[in-house]
């Protein structure tokens, strides 16, 4: 659930700091599992107004628009490819110079045509992904305002995870609620509102309930002589950094009403309903369960086939909704729709739960009567509503309220002992805190009495002589050993997870806060998490595409650092040396497990083994002036074939970009996306051209290579009568660690619209690397181009020396629509251009 730091300031007085915030929504039991930034945008972006829309000659989708920005000056000349971009519109523009996040806006040429500024979708503002089209504002919206004063920037949205049980939480006003007991400060919800209602008798709704169990309350309200319309900013606003998508003033209000109370509503074309019978004078609201077959169409598009035990809202015919979950297409409202049927209601969660497990459907208003919304808020949600259409889209509210409640909700009481709370948590809580905490979440105290389990439907069987003692004045009670102590309060109808004295306990816990609970015993922090998750996701990588795990003596041969091309000089430095050792081929401490794993290797190949990958993980021991590090480092060998021979395949010798591969498949696994490769450092145990390093924000995470076959000599390995490479994966653990400490992982749906490849060829300088053609093609448009692959390299008799051809799949994909061949043409012709700019490249 996304909520604004804006709108919530309308009802608490929020700390300055989005950190604090953050603090006291996770210390009050609220999960923050997100955090977006709306900066503040410059000040050149402002509302304007296109005065003529005219279509570009030879583009079947580029507009040149002539832009009133307000300022006095001439129009701008703006090309926009915006399907929704049109004459006499307010939208918004960004005049040249505007830097909108890694975008500089400045005068361009497209197709010939100067361009000065940008008419800007929500996605261009930061404050949705939405890009189908520019933002569209109210005729009545002036030109020249700053969006920072269209849209209240800047703002953040926080991304809440509520628990299933918190249902008071899934609106604004219960956020704010339980923000005002943890924080201290007043609340500022809005009062209920007076409706104004006229009786008419020729127009009415007939209400039937066939399913109380299923549906405790179902209220609605008539409206009629409704304008249907945009919304006004402010309410599409609020709705867009909520994750909502504006659709009209009807539908928007009842969003807008649903996020601030967390209840849901939903609106009917009142004359798309049809009358139980021809005698009936109204249409019908009948609450009942499907037909077995029931054809059903969905607002969402789809036609559902109803199996019989769904509740549904239907009218005299038909079914209009399925019940909590989502609307029909037959009564939705439209630009035509003058009348309508505000329902607001209750569910039994259980039966939505099922319902939408059932057919695959997932809502905003599932989410909320899936988790028990109370009955006894849907009439203050509706008339909350109400008020707000008849202020945006005017009309009369005809006969009231119709409300269908055969078991109108009972206040229900709750006991709590303050000695209990003090034997479970582990201090004592004052009476008078208490008090203020479980006031600030809307309960009430009642009296004193003796205790009693769960909820107290009636109140005349609470009783002990404390209260006797209060009613005469006494506020020093006397103690008895037959009184169990205990504070009654009344539990507020949205509470309903509220039913037990322990319930009560924790509630206290946690806006008291958890930190305030006494340790008796420490807790040892004796380990990094972090770093051991990691360390097992490195070695289960290696092990799981076939590498064997040794494990090696801490020591070794300082001799064979030396054979492997070590420095003398860096022995010197960094050599932690025995001063009695069992033996000379044990005499130092090792700073390199590369020694060791070769040895091992070469014991494996003297006893027959031809086909080796083998790998360590382990502590180096390296000096640092009178002290020492001990790193974590992995590092692993290689040779023969990279796959057992099968009867179809007769596998390959390991390479260079199986071994590359195996390295970089180990960065995906880490998410460690922005690893670079370089020419590695030149050292006397790897073959130069033949060996890369990889850096991360220029911090070294590992190394790739073929062993020199003069170092493998020295082992007692001899690769030409092998005939085969052996080659090196040496990868600093410590730094893998330390780069993805602070990773945030961010998942997202499985895209809806389909891609499109398209392969280009081409000549290139040997000198311009893979990397930096890669990186340049991805930077044409990162969020259409999702993909670049090499498919082929050549060099030979018909490219010219010093150059190769490139083949390469360019995958591209758009979030929010099908891509058009035109669109994929345009991508690909400003791939070409930049290649053509930077390199100079030749087509094939």
């Amino acid at each position: 659930m996304k909520i604004s730091y804006r709108w919530l300031s309308q009802y608490i007085d929020l700390p300055e700091s989005v950190d604090d915030l953050k603090r006291y929504l996770t210390f009050s039991g609220i999960e923050v599992e997100g955090i977006q930034t709306i900066p503040a945008l410059p000040e050149s972006v402002v509302s304007a107004k296109v005065v003529s829309a005219e279509k570009l000659e030879g583009s079947d989708h580029l507009i040149i628009c002539k832009v009133d920005a307000g300022n006095g000056a001439e129009p701008y000349q703006v090309v926009c490819g915006a399907p929704n971009c049109q004459s006499g519109m307010i939208g918004i523009l960004a005049l040249p110079g505007t830097q909108l996040k890694d975008l500089l806006i400045k005068k361009t040429k497209l197709r010939g045509i100067e361009s000065s500024g940008m008419l800007c979708s929500e996605r261009e503002l930061g404050i949705s992904d939405n890009h189908a089209g520019i933002i569209e504002l109210a005729e009545d919206t002036p030109i020249g305002i700053s969006v920072n004063e269209l849209y209240d920037f800047p703002d953040s949205i926080f991304e809440l995870e509520i628990t299933p049980n918190r249902s008071d939480l899934l609106g604004y006003f219960g956020i704010a609620r339980d923000l005002s007991a943890s924080m201290g400060k007043a609340l500022k919800l809005p009062t209920l509102p007076d409706i104004p209602t006229e009786i008419c008798e020729t127009q009415g709704l007939k209400l039937i309930l066939k399913e109380p169990e299923l549906c405790p309350r179902y209220t609605a309200r008539l409206i009629f002589n409704v304008t249907v319309c945009q919304s006004p900013l402010w309410l599409k606003s609020l709705l867009i950094k909520s994750g909502l998508r504006p659709i009209n003033n009807i539908v928007d209000i009842t969003n807008y009403v649903m996020l601030a109370t967390g209840h849901p509503l939903h609106a009917f074309d009142y004359h798309t309903l049809a009358k139980m019978d021809e005698t009936d004078p109204h249409p019908a609201i009948v609450v009942r369960k499907a037909f077995v077959n029931e054809p059903f169409a969905a607002l969402d598009g789809k036609d559902y086939i109803l199996e019989g035990d769904e509740l549904v809202i239907a009218d005299g015919e038909k079914a209009s909704a399925i019940a909590g979950v989502v609307g029909g297409r037959v009564s939705a409202i439209t630009d035509e729709t003058t009348a309508i049927v505000l329902e607001s209601a209750a569910f039994y969660p259980g039966s939505i739960r099922k319902t939408a497990f059932k057919h695959k459907i997932s809502t905003d208003s599932s989410y909320r009567f899936e988790r028990h919304l109370c009955d006894f808020t849907p009439p203050h949600a509706g008339a909350m509503a109400t008020k707000l259409i008849l202020e945006l889209a005017g009309g009369e509210v005809i006969n009231g309220l119709y409300d269908a409640y055969p078991k109108p909700w009972q206040p229900q009481y709750l006991a709590l002992r303050p000695r209990r709370f003090e034997q479970i948590i582990g201090y004592k809580m004052p009476e008078e805190q208490i008090l203020i905490y479980l006031e600030k979440l809307g309960l009430k105290f009642l009296q004193y009495g003796d205790f009693q389990a769960g909820l107290i439907p009636d109140p005349s069987t609470i009783y002990c002589f404390h209260g006797e003692e209060v009613k005469a004045g006494i506020t020093q009670f006397s103690p008895r050993d037959e009184c169990v102590h205990a504070l009654y309060f009344s539990v507020p109808p949205y509470r309903v997870d509220l039913t037990r004295e322990i319930d009560l306990i924790e509630e206290l816990t946690r806006l008291d806060g958890y930190d305030k609970i006494p340790q008796k015993t420490p807790v040892s922090m004796i380990m990094d998490r972090h770093a051991y998750r990691i360390r097992k996701l490195i070695a289960a990588q290696f092990r799981d595409i076939g590498f064997f795990e040794t494990v090696s003596y801490s020591f070794l041969d300082p001799e064979q650092l030396v054979q492997l091309g070590f420095d003398e000089e860096e022995l010197k430095r960094d050599l932690i040396r025995l001063i009695n050792p069992q033996s000379s081929n044990q005499s130092a401490m090792r700073i390199s497990l590369i020694p060791q794993l070769l040895n091992t290797l070469n014991y494996n190949i003297n006893h027959g083994e031809r086909d080796l990958k083998l790998m360590e993980m382990a502590k180096l021991y390296i000096k640092k002036g009178d002290s020492h590090e001990e790193p974590f480092r992995l590092t692993a060998l290689l040779t023969g074939k990279n796959a057992s021979e099968h009867w179809n395949s007769k596998g390959e010798n390991s390479g260079f970009y199986h071994v590359k591969g195996i390295l970089e498949s180990l960065f995906t696994a880490l998410q460690l996306d922005d690893c670079q490769a370089h020419p590695a450092e030149k050292l006397a145990y790897l073959l130069p051209g033949e060996s890369l390093d990889y850096y991360s924000g220029g911090i070294f995470c590992a190394r790739m290579g073929r062993i020199n076959p003069a170092s493998t000599e020295t082992f007692g390995i001899d690769t030409t009568t092998l005939k085969q490479d052996i080659w090196l994966i040496d990868a600093d653990v410590e730094n893998l660690i330390m780069l993805t400490r602070d990773l945030h992982h961010e998942f997202k749906s499985p895209p809806r619209y389909p891609a499109v490849v398209r392969d280009l060829s081409f000549l290139i300088s040997n000198e311009v690397s893979w990397q930096d053609i890669q990186t340049a093609i991805k930077k044409v448009d990162p969020a259409l181009i999702h993909g670049v692959g090499i498919f082929d390299e050549y060099r030979g008799k018909q490219v010219p020396e010093g150059f190769r051809s490139i083949s390469i799949h360019l995958f591209m994909q758009d979030a929010e629509k099908t891509l058009t061949d035109e669109r994929v043409d345009q991508l690909i012709v400003s791939t070409v251009k930049v290649l053509q700019d930077t390199w100079h490249i030749k087509m094939r």
